[in-house]
């Protein structure tokens, strides 16, 4: 997660609304509705590619739906903008 903030400049609320359909491994960029409505569509850097993939083939004991935000607190809930702070 702090990678993926550092390097792309996202907002807490967007990291934590980020689902695996806005996540692209293959043209390695994720697609972000920011403030105002506005599509972005952000570079992954290269380090986070294997990341990425590690971390979404270790869910794949658990059915992954392209809506389910990509980083889940321990209930498998979404993430709170409010809560990253516990975790940073």
């Amino acid at each position: 997660m702090f990678k993926l903030l550092a390097t792309t400049g996202l907002r807490r609320s967007e990291l934590v609304s980020l689902t695996w359909e806005q996540v692209d491994l293959v043209s390695e960029t994720i697609r972000i509705e920011g403030k105002g409505k506005k599509e972005r569509i952000l570079p992954l850097h290269p380090h986070l590619m294997p990341l990425l993939a590690s971390y979404k083939a270790s869910l794949r004991s658990y059915q992954i739906y392209p809506t389910e935000p990509v980083f889940l607190n321990k209930n498998r809930k979404a993430l709170d903008p409010r809560g990253l702070h516990v975790i940073f």
